[in-house]
């Protein structure tokens, strides 16, 4: 029963996060595909990891096989931006990792996470000019 409740529990979380709009809009602000960002790029490459694992029908997961399809699809960028996090050489980086942050709604500090979205408010503005 624990097992199923962390599989419902993992599976609701990244819901959550494959239907967060500011993805869109972090997709329609990119710059030319020239302008590389090991960290943003990698946050793409995250992004839409999760979309394939969240495309796979929820009665196919189970106990047996979640390790697999998570190792298959969003488990080693996972590993990656835990352990071994990408640089970010760009505004595009540094934006994006503020995205990240915000909308993980983890910041505990409520004036830090204030500052934050003013932030990136600001650096989206400047991408867009």
């Amino acid at each position: 029963m624990n097992a199923i409740l962390t599989t419902i529990d993992r599976r609701g979380l990244l819901v959550g996060l494959a239907s967060l709009p500011a993805i869109a809009g972090a997709v329609a602000l990119s710059p030319p595909a020239s302008a590389s960002d090991p960290l943003a790029d990698t946050l793409a490459e995250y992004y839409a990891k999760i979309s394939e694992f969240m495309a796979i029908p929820t009665d196919e997961i189970t106990m047996e096989n979640e390790g697999t399809l998570v190792a298959a699809t969003y488990g080693p960028v996972v590993e990656k931006l835990w352990h071994a996090t990408p640089p970010t050489t760009s505004i595009r980086g540094v934006t994006e990792a503020i995205r990240y942050a915000v909308e993980q709604d983890c910041i505990i500090d409520y004036m830090a996470a204030a500052m934050l979205v003013s932030a990136l408010a600001f650096l989206d503005q400047e991408r867009v000019s």
